[in-house]
């Protein structure tokens, strides 16, 4: 197979495709035609880099055949050239590019040079070739990179709603809506403790999507079969129904949906820790108001209980006065009692103080209790 480059030369002219094939033959692969029917049908299957066509063919105008040739895609990068009469106006040449022709070259041909001029078509053809090639792939490049940006954006939003959301049906319907976005069908499963949600996008059947969910949850993190996709986190799994097989595609959905649901997942967890959260907070201030009750019933009985002690002592002390002239009690014993009275005032005067105490600590375990139970979980 020959690496030259393929020229084809269409002219009803013998002597000239044969003069002309000898002198490009160097450079050039060259196939003659003495028609434009049987060159145009050998086109699209082996596109050349070059194309002459000459205006003297019979079987099609050539003009016609300049305008089908532009339309096609395969022959884009092909270099058309017209050969026309020497007595060819401006008019006829301005015609001929605008039926598509590159470059328009009048009869007789100067073969030698018309060679030196084909070498360096071909170069300039190739290096615009490759520009085209070069800008088609980097508008490529950018519209996949656009592509990717707008599907992150749809995690990014939907990873900044559903951790907004203070129920399991909200965080079940955001992943819904940004499936929605990505064009794709199916459902998610939420499993919070003992209690199980599974919610399908329009169309869809949850129980249906339940029974399968059930047999693919705990497979793995990623299940895929033919068109199906499954991911699984522990507090949430997502089914797709209808992922597109383009393997591109269809990698830049299993990271995305990923994401999905790993955000659903983790949301899910933390709901699960604030509903725990407040189950405690509960716990916490039933217990702050049966100490408070019974603070306040212990204080009572504290106080009542120290007035009757300090009652009972003041009886005590003024029957032993008066005994005391009765009794005919020496000044010393009289001294020995009463300060046997003093120190049973003093050591009751001391229970109370201890009771306070007690209190005291009480009121502090109330204080931080109230501190905790106010806190926002």
């Amino acid at each position: 197979m020959s690496d030259q480059p393929l020229l084809y030369i269409a002219d009803s002219d013998s002597a000239f495709r044969q003069e002309a094939s000898n002198e490009l033959a160097g450079d050039f692969e060259v196939r003659c035609f003495a028609d434009g029917i049987s060159c145009v049908s050998l086109l699209s299957e082996k596109p050349p880099a070059i194309l002459m066509l000459a205006s003297n063919l019979e079987d099609a105008p050539a003009l016609d055949l300049c305008r089908d040739i532009r339309e096609d895609g395969q022959l884009r990068d092909t270099h058309l050239i017209l050969l026309l009469p020497a007595n060819a106006s401006q008019a006829d040449i301005d015609e001929a590019h605008a039926a598509g022709c590159d470059e328009v070259l009048a009869q007789p041909v100067d073969l030698p040079n018309l060679r030196r001029q084909l070498r360096t078509t071909y170069r300039l053809a190739s290096e615009r070739s490759s520009f085209r090639q070069q800008a088609s792939y980097a508008q490529q490049v950018a519209m996949t990179a656009m592509t990717s940006m707008g599907e992150l954006g749809v995690v990014l939003q939907f990873l900044s709603k559903c951790f907004a959301c203070g129920t399991f049906q909200a965080v079940a319907q955001e992943t819904l809506s940004a499936l929605s976005q990505y064009g794709l069908s199916g459902a998610i499963q939420i499993r919070a403790g003992h209690d199980t949600l599974t919610e399908s996008t329009p169309g869809g059947s949850p129980a249906d999507d339940a029974e399968v969910i059930g047999k693919l949850h705990g497979i793995g993190r990623i299940f895929e079969f033919k068109t199906r996709m499954v991911i699984n986190y522990d507090h949430a799994t997502i089914l797709m129904n209808d992922v597109p097989d383009d393997n591109e595609v269809r990698g830049r959905i299993r990271d995305n949906v990923a994401m999905l649901a790993e955000g659903a997942h983790a949301r899910v967890f933390s709901l699960l820790i604030e509903q725990d959260n407040r189950r405690k907070q509960g716990g916490i201030r039933f217990a702050l108001n049966e100490i408070l009750h019974m603070t306040a019933e212990l204080r009572d009985q504290q106080k009542s209980s120290q007035e009757q002690g300090q009652q009972a002592v003041n009886g005590v002390i003024e029957d032993f006065e008066t005994s005391f002239i009765r009794m005919g009690l020496t000044a010393s014993q009289e001294s020995d009692l009463i300060a046997l009275l003093v120190s049973l005032r003093q050591e009751v005067s001391s229970i109370g103080l201890t009771a306070d105490e007690i209190d005291r600590k009480l009121q502090r375990v109330v204080r931080s209790l109230q501190s905790i139970a106010e806190e926002q979980f």
